[in-house]
């Protein structure tokens, strides 16, 4: 069953089928071996997205298009070159810690992307940062926002493996913050190494100005990660208070979002929640026929022939995701591979918690890498070069993505130090 549903599905990409229906014509391929009628399997299909947490994606993914019309995402730019734009590197150490702040609020390294580049790869290279080396910056930071919450990845590892997406946002917040330590510290080296970046002196007036100025925005990752470890709201509620919140001050407070704007608003985020939630009723489909056929058991008796120890199956998995990352986007790889994985991760004593971190971190290193990489695609476009100009300069960030992950692998009680 697994060898048919693999061969169908890369079937289906290579010959250039969208990986949403080639997951469709897998899992007909899966129902027509196991005998099942097609009702049943759009029944699941049906199911699979009935459920309640996933009403979490649109409502973020409004908040994330509220942020970059409203204003919110150039304040919070602002705040931080006011904050960290005196280190050597300048505009790319601002780079990073605003990819930090905006993707607290939007959960997606896409729309990071598109709104931190568009606004910082100009001004970069006007500081002496070559094209490549400002779009590989963006880029590498923008994984930061797929780690804090709203994280729509982690979402998603959340509904098809029935972990607490609220823990899994609290749990995310020390790993993006090691993140960001690290790109901070690559910054700084190649920003000397290329003579790039202007650092601005440190004006304690200047900071307070722009607090003052970004402050709201700033103020909804706080409600956010407040709300939910205070068990005031679900992860899910807190994506309605965000978007009543974000809307509130984009329209009424900094007065940028006008009523004409919010039907584009509206457009934008029906399209993006429209093509993930059709890869979420394939996968779930795929998901309950793995289940039913019993695949995921076999698979964990198979890992157990081989090995118990975490220490050896977890680095083993972790290659595994890092493979499938370069050749598969990151939400269709966590729907198909997560409830596949989890369940030998858990034979072997691994966290639930941890183990969907680790893996979004580690299929996120996909989104920057070629032949499917689409952030790369996107902060390539953003900076104007083409892709193969990109990939040297990423080098030092992809070590410094891969350090990240031996970190956490070596101290895993960083991911539950919030919990």
């Amino acid at each position: 069953m697994l060898w048919v549903f693999f061969a169908v599905l890369f079937t289906a990409v290579l010959g250039g089928v969208p990986v949403a229906f080639a997951l469709g014509l897998a899992a007909v391929a899966m129902m027509l071996i196991a005998g099942v009628p097609p009702a049943v399997l759009i029944e699941q299909a049906i199911r699979g997205v009935n459920d309640f947490p996933l009403l979490a994606i649109p409502l973020f993914i409004f908040v994330g298009q509220l942020m970059t019309t409203g204003g919110i995402a150039r304040r919070l730019i602002d705040l931080a070159s006011a904050l960290v734009g005196w280190i050597t590197g300048g505009l790319g150490q601002v780079n990073v810690a605003a990819s930090m702040m905006f993707g607290g609020l939007s959960g997606s390294a896409v729309a990071d992307t598109s709104a931190v580049g568009g606004i910082m790869i100009p001004q970069m290279r006007e500081q002496g940062y070559t094209a490549g080396h400002a779009t590989s910056i963006t880029i590498s930071s923008a994984l930061i926002g797929i780690l804090l919450p709203p994280s729509i990845p982690l979402i998603l590892f959340g509904v098809v493996t029935e972990t607490s997406i609220s823990r899994l946002f609290i749990a995310g917040v020390v790993p993006a913050v090691l993140l960001l330590i690290v790109l901070m510290v690559v910054t700084y080296i190649t920003a000397r190494i290329n003579h790039a970046g202007v650092r601005q002196p440190f004006e304690l007036g200047a900071l307070w100005g722009a607090f003052r100025k970004a402050w709201l925005g700033l103020l909804l990752p706080v409600m956010i990660l407040v709300g939910i470890r205070g068990g005031f709201f679900t992860a899910t509620e807190a994506g309605m208070v965000s978007a009543l919140y974000a809307l509130l001050v984009s329209m009424f407070i900094y007065r940028e979002l006008k009523p004409r704007d919010l039907w584009g608003v509206f457009i934008s985020t029906t399209r993006t929640t429209g093509m993930v939630l059709y890869l979420v009723a394939m996968a779930m489909a795929v998901a309950w026929l793995l289940t039913t056929q019993l695949v995921a058991r076999d698979l964990v008796e198979a890992v157990e022939g081989v090995s118990t120890n975490p220490y050896v199956i977890l680095p083993l998995l972790l290659g595994m995701l890092l493979l499938v990352g370069i050749v598969m986007d990151l939400s269709p790889a966590i729907l198909i591979l997560a409830p596949m994985t989890m369940p030998i991760a858990e034979a072997v004593g691994v966290d639930p918690i941890y183990y969907g971190v680790m893996m979004v971190l580690v299929l996120g290193i996909g989104l920057l890498t070629p032949p499917v990489g689409t952030v790369l695609f996107v902060g390539c476009a953003v900076g104007g070069l083409p892709v193969e100009q990109a990939i040297r300069p990423m080098l030092p960030y992809y070590a410094a993505l891969l350090l990240t992950v031996v970190i956490l692998l070596a101290f895993p009680q960083l991911i539950f130090l919030l919990l």
